[in-house]
């Protein structure tokens, strides 16, 4: 009786083993199995593609391209590519340094600081980029939130753990130049 644990022909290596694990383990994570459940054909068909790749795998038989699954192309995340156009248009505007902080202000002095160093988002509206203003009045935290279609001015006193973020004042826009007027005008005057 064959052990399915030792393999098929003792030529093989242990790296031709590892490689035909990662294989098996590309095509299964190929198949959408919500979309199955649902008993969609395109995936139920994508899925005995797999199954007869699968079997040549099992024989030891190299599988290199498999039609429908390989020549996939990925979806681009409607959310990441939202995000990287806002980052591109606020950065091609000049505010690059100032984008993912905040403008932390106390007795000593003001200094940016990353908006990470806020323990939390309590009170904040969903948003996608923060920039810190160029100025503020009052001690505290001070950032400008750009969601899809508005950009707010937010603040948060010290210390931040026991405060929650203050909508200072908001405004939609709809399209890019709009954008760059918001975030140009409350850089320069949003917590005033």
């Amino acid at each position: 009786m064959e052990n399915p644990s030792e393999p098929k022909d003792s030529a093989e290596s242990l790296q031709d083993w590892i490689e035909r694990a990662k294989r098996a383990h590309q095509l299964v994570d190929a198949v959408d199995l919500s979309k199955i459940a649902a008993h969609d054909k395109t995936e139920r068909e994508k899925l005995d593609t797999i199954s007869h790749a699968l079997e040549h795998l099992d024989a030891g038989k190299p599988v290199q391209h498999v039609e429908g699954v390989d020549d996939v192309v990925p979806q681009i995340d409607a959310t990441r590519a939202r995000k990287t156009e806002l980052l591109n248009v606020l950065a091609n505007a000049g505010w690059g340094e100032n984008i993912g902080r905040v403008l932390h202000i106390e007795e000593a002095g003001q200094c940016l600081q990353p908006l990470e160093l806020i323990p939390h988002n309590e009170g904040l509206p969903d948003y996608d980029i923060c920039i810190a203003p160029q100025t503020a009045a009052g001690a505290g935290n001070f950032g400008i939130f750009v969601s899809p279609s508005g950009v707010f001015a937010a603040s948060i006193n010290d210390p931040a753990s026991k405060h929650h973020w203050r909508i200072a004042r908001s405004r939609p826009y709809d399209n890019k130049d709009e954008l760059q007027q918001c975030v140009a005008q409350f850089r320069e005057t949003g917590f005033e």
